[in-house]
C-alpha cells in the first residue's frame, strides 16, 4: 500500500513537472522577448522644442527658437518673431500650445492665439488674433489661405464677425516656420537639466 501511495505521488508529480513544461514551451512560441525601448528624452516628449527657420514675404529668413521653461515644464518660449518672446502654455500633448494676450519683453500687446508643431512634416504653425479653441485648436489653420510654406511664412487674415448685437473686425497673423534639421545646426537646440 505504501508502495502504490509513493508511486502515485511520483506520478503525479511527474505530470505537473511535464504540464509545465508543456505550458513554458506554448508561452515562448506566442511571445518574444523584445529589447528595452530607448528612455524618453526631452527633445521626444516635447517635439515642438528646437530651433527653426521662418520665410519673411521679402524672401529672407529668420531664425525661430523655441525653448523649455527651466521652472514648468508645461511652458514654453517662442524668440525670433516680430513681436518679441513669447510665451505658450502646453494644452494638448505632445505639440498644441495656447498663446495668451500677453505684453512681449519690449511692451509690445500679443493677442491670443495658438501654436500647433505637426511632426510628420516638421513645420510649426501658428495663429495670433484668434481665442484658443478648445475643441478644435487646428481649425484656425484653415483660414490660412497659403498652404505653401517654402513661398511665404507670414500671413495675415482680416476675419469680420457679426452677431446680432455687435459687429467685429479682427486681424490673423499666421506664421509657419520648418524645423531646423540637428545634423544640419551641428548642436542640440535645446538642452534641459532634469531635477
Amino acid at each position: 500500500m505504501k508502495n502504490r501511495l509513493f508511486l502515485f505521488i511520483a506520478a503525479l508529480f511527474m505530470g505537473i513537472a511535464v504540464n509545465a513544461q508543456s505550458t513554458s514551451d506554448s508561452i515562448a512560441a506566442k511571445y518574444q522577448l523584445l529589447p528595452m525601448p530607448a528612455a524618453l528624452s526631452i527633445e521626444k516628449t516635447f517635439p515642438v522644442l528646437g530651433s527653426y527657420q521662418l520665410n519673411t514675404p521679402d524672401g529672407a529668413t529668420q531664425n525661430v527658437m523655441i525653448t523649455l521653461d527651466p521652472e514648468n515644464k508645461g511652458i514654453v518660449w517662442i524668440e525670433g518673431l516680430p513681436q518679441g518672446k513669447i510665451k505658450a502654455y502646453l494644452k494638448s500633448a505632445p505639440a498644441t500650445y495656447r498663446i495668451i494676450a500677453q505684453k512681449s519683453e519690449t511692451g509690445k500687446q500679443i493677442p491670443e492665439g495658438t501654436l500647433i508643431f505637426d511632426q510628420e512634416t516638421n513645420n510649426l504653425n501658428i495663429a495670433l488674433g484668434k481665442p484658443f479653441d478648445a475643441a478644435n485648436p487646428g481649425a484656425i489653420f484653415n483660414l490660412n489661405p497659403t498652404t505653401d510654406v517654402a513661398a511665404t511664412g507670414t500671413n495675415e487674415v482680416k476675419v469680420k464677425s457679426k452677431s446680432s448685437s455687435s459687429k467685429s473686425k479682427s486681424r490673423i497673423v499666421f506664421y509657419t516656420a520648418t524645423k531646423a534639421e540637428a545634423s544640419a545646426t551641428g548642436t542640440s537646440a535645446t538642452t534641459v537639466t532634469q531635477q
